[in-house]
C-alpha cells in the first residue's frame, strides 16, 4: 500500500488597510459628483450650500476659500460616513429623532437624500440618526457634528466674507 502526503496550504483573512477596510452601513449612497448641494440645520442655524461651475456657494453668495475648504471636507465625511451600529426600533423619541438637533439634506439631480441627527448614545461616542426612507435607526460618529461647525465657523466669521 502506497500512501501520499498532500499539503494543503492555507491563507489567513485578507487584511484590508485604507478605504478598504471601512466596515458598516453607507448612509448615503452616493458619489461625491452626484452632491448639488447641501441643506444643514443645527440647531437655531441653517445653511444652504450649492456646487457651481465656479465652486461653492453658500447662502445665495460665494464661499470664502476657508468655507469652501470646510464644506468640501464636509462633503467627503458625508459620502464615506459609515454607521457604527444599525437597528429597528419602533420608538424614536428615547433616540431624539421626533425633533432631531440636525438636519442635513443632499441635493441631487435626481432626489434630495435627508439625515435626521437626534441625541447621542449612552456613552457619548456616537449620535443617533435616520433617513427619511429608511425605518431603521443608525448610529454615526460624532465627527459629523465637528464638520458641520466648522463650515458655520468659516461662514460666521468677521467681515463679508466669513474666515479664510
Amino acid at each position: 500500500m502506497v500512501s501520499v502526503a498532500l499539503a494543503v496550504l492555507v491563507r489567513g483573512p485578507e487584511r484590508r488597510i485604507g478605504l478598504y477596510a471601512v466596515r458598516g452601513h453607507r448612509v448615503f449612497s452616493m458619489s461625491r459628483h452626484a452632491v448639488l448641494g447641501a441643506d444643514v440645520r443645527l440647531g437655531d442655524r441653517h445653511f444652504m450650500a450649492r456646487r457651481t461651475e465656479h465652486g461653492w456657494e453658500i447662502d445665495g453668495r460665494a464661499a470664502s476659500p476657508g468655507t469652501a475648504d470646510a464644506l468640501e471636507d464636509l462633503l467627503d465625511t458625508l459620502i464615506g460616513l459609515r454607521a457604527v451600529d444599525v437597528f429597528r426600533s419602533p420608538e424614536m423619541s428615547s433616540f431624539g429623532l421626533e425633533q432631531p438637533r440636525a438636519t442635513i439634506e443632499l441635493v441631487t439631480a435626481r432626489r434630495p437624500e435627508r439625515l435626521l441627527i437626534g441625541g447621542l448614545n449612552a456613552a457619548g461616542s456616537a449620535l443617533y440618526a435616520r433617513r427619511d426612507d429608511d425605518p431603521r435607526v443608525l448610529q454615526i460618529g460624532v465627527l459629523l457634528l465637528t464638520e458641520i461647525e466648522r463650515v458655520f465657523y468659516n461662514r460666521d466669521g468677521p467681515g463679508p466674507a466669513g474666515r479664510g
